[in-house]
């Protein structure tokens, strides 16, 4: 098992994992990235027009080896 680090990013500010969670590989903590993307994305969306999120996935050298984005954009017409 590796340690892995999911830094998150939204439109107002980021957010620095300091503890990580244990995968069995690079691919496995890619998969939690998107999870982890889903699920932010459902808790803010309400909160604006645009959201954008991003996170960064850090190996135990804390080196970036994945990074995935979501932009949302929302208007009544």
């Amino acid at each position: 098992m590796q340690r892995f680090y999911f830094d998150l990013c939204n439109s107002e500010h980021c957010q620095r994992d300091s503890e990580g969670q244990l995968f069995p590989s690079r691919e496995r903590a890619g998969m939690e990235a998107l999870r982890i993307l889903h699920d932010v994305a459902r808790d803010e969306m309400p909160v604006g027009e645009h959201l954008t999120i991003t996170v960064k996935v850090l190996d135990e050298k804390r080196d970036q080896i994945f990074e995935a984005s979501l932009t949302l954009d929302s208007a009544w017409t």
